[in-house]
């Protein structure tokens, strides 16, 4: 049971916006945690994230 209550939750999060308003950015910011180059997204994304506490903070 003490492992069960260790566990961090899991969060879905969806990022709403308009056209080049930089959603892609932010979550490839996130995942890569370094400023990367995107191009026009057709259709959309989906990424799996693991944040630590720490890592959320920043």
């Amino acid at each position: 049971m003490g492992q069960l209550m260790s566990k961090q939750p899991q969060v879905q999060v969806i990022l709403l916006g308009l056209d080049n308003a930089g959603k892609s950015t932010l979550l490839y910011k996130l995942k890569h945690k370094t400023s990367v180059s995107t191009v026009p997204t057709i259709g959309f994304n989906v990424e799996m994230l693991d944040l630590s506490p720490c890592d959320a903070a920043t």
